[in-house]
């Protein structure tokens, strides 16, 4: 009987990289999103289930959990999540309530209601997916650097509770190949609006250009990603801890070793808030 794997957030990047890989890889996939009708063109087989689950509503969680009863369930990826970006002096508290839904509650209680299936699995692993955000900040992205600080807090913690039981590996990757500027205007919703006529209205044009340009030089391929984290998923002792991506490894090592003070002017001056 094939191990299976649970992973959220499957209809586009990261999660719908992994799907194919950790099949190849001879594992039974769960492959879960919001609308199924996003999964539909993956090839079918025994080896793959389709489950729709979104990680902010507990009930679908549940209906999701018991779908998986029978399964021997070895591990959980939990990749959804969204950017919700913008100065934090023009954030509204739903915007900020919404990007803790999805990307921190939604994460915790999709982990706690499946951890007894896990734990019938010897050597069973949760993989939490963060970003190189969950250990530093920047500008103009406050509520997903607050999100992905608190999912690291919640793996490292998770881990001290029952890393002896289950191995909990925490991803922090750099930046992942997408359509950053169709998502992030998308999700921006008026917030344009509301920046104009402040300081603000020409640096949120800047930022896009910014992270396009940091996107086309920096950023790896969301196959090239889920490798990685496959890599560690499918390890006989998986890693605490896995950094993808050279930004990610340089921006860590930069920020652990430039002054404070030097630190921010630079930020500063990269997101033209200076």
């Amino acid at each position: 009987m094939r191990h299976w794997v649970l992973i959220t957030g499957c209809s586009t990047g990261i999660g719908r990289a992994l799907v194919p890989l950790c099949r190849e890889a001879g594992w039974g996939v769960v492959a879960t999103g919001r609308n199924l009708t996003d999964l539909a063109d993956l090839p079918t087989g025994e080896d793959l289930r389709l489950l729709p689950m979104d990680v902010t509503d507990a009930g679908s969680i549940a209906a999701a959990v018991e779908a998986c009863g029978d399964l021997r369930l070895k591990a959980l990826v939990n990749n959804a999540g969204y950017a919700q970006v913008g100065p934090l002096e023009l954030i509204r508290p739903e915007e900020l309530r919404a990007q803790f839904e999805t990307n921190v509650i939604g994460l915790h209680l999709v982990t706690i209601a499946f951890l007894p299936l896990l734990r019938r699995e010897p050597g069973a692993r949760i993989v939490q997916v963060a970003s190189m955000l969950g250990r530093l900040s920047i500008p103009l992205a406050g509520p997903y650097n607050a999100s992905k600080h608190a999912a690291v807090a919640l793996a490292e913690t998770l881990r001290l509770e029952v890393g002896r039981e289950v191995f909990v590996v925490l991803v922090e990757s750099g930046a992942v190949q997408s359509e950053f500027r169709a998502t992030m205007t998308k999700v921006w919703g008026d917030l344009p609006e509301r920046a104009r006529g402040t300081r603000y209205e020409r640096i949120l044009m800047k930022y896009l250009g910014v992270r396009k340009r940091q996107g086309q030089r920096h950023a790896m391929s969301a196959e090239a990603c889920a490798r990685k984290i496959l890599r560690a998923l499918i390890a006989d002792r998986p890693p605490r801890r896995v950094v993808i991506g050279k930004d990610a490894f340089w921006a860590g090592r930069l920020k652990a070793i430039l002054p404070a003070a030097w630190w921010e002017r630079l930020m500063r001056r990269l997101y033209g808030l200076t």
